[in-house]
């Protein structure tokens, strides 16, 4: 997948600004002792930008080299690091508050557990995991055997989770809040973009 989010990331299309309004009801939910947030998988920033200005001290990585160097560039008031699979560089109970925004499905399931399995050990006690998966539902991605058949990222993989496998997949959390949404995109109302989104806790 590292090629086809650089690829991905060079496009004008693809650096978004605005946050997602599920995360934004999120975050006003959550208030962890410790303030240090990981946002894993950080894309075009946007969601580091937000918890920067919701008070957290930001780091931001990801395993596109490209948006990590194009970050940089803006000179963000958030630590940056460009990942790579198995390979982070965090501490046990680093951060009270970690967001995977869009992430897990584009992974093998099980490399998905081996990532939340590291990530749950940076988290501190009590902190939270806030985060976004795909559902079955999901139309938009033109999935065939874990293949994407979208121009925006042909040739990459992605999984889709029904809500008994997200609940499996967060069962190493000692509580789990989970919500849904359904769009379509514009001029296509016959595709469905679907995504759980969850707030889970330590």
């Amino acid at each position: 997948m590292k090629n086809v989010w650089d690829t991905h990331y060079n496009r004008p299309k693809s650096k978004l600004t605005f946050p997602d309004e599920n995360l934004v009801r999120l975050l006003a939910r959550v208030q962890p002792d410790n303030k240090s947030a990981l946002d894993f998988g950080c894309g075009s920033g946007r969601h580091s930008i937000l918890l920067h200005n919701f008070g957290y001290t930001v780091t931001a990585c990801d395993n596109s080299e490209t948006t990590i160097s194009n970050l940089k560039l803006e000179n963000l008031p958030i630590r940056l690091f460009h990942t790579k699979e198995g390979d982070f560089p965090f501490q046990k109970n680093e951060f009270g508050l970690i967001l995977s925004w869009g992430v897990f499905h584009y992974n093998q399931r099980e490399v998905a557990k081996s990532i939340l399995a590291s990530l749950y050990e940076t988290l501190d006690d009590n902190g939270y995991m806030l985060g976004s998966i795909r559902s079955t539902g999901d139309s938009h991605l033109k999935i065939d055997n874990g293949k994407m058949n979208l121009t925006d990222l042909d040739g990459g993989y992605a999984e889709t989770y029904s809500l008994s496998e997200l609940k499996d997949f967060l069962s190493i959390f000692k509580s789990v809040s989970i919500g849904y949404s359904e769009r379509t995109p514009l001029g296509k109302l016959e595709e469905r973009i679907c995504h759980w989104f969850f707030l889970a806790q330590k």
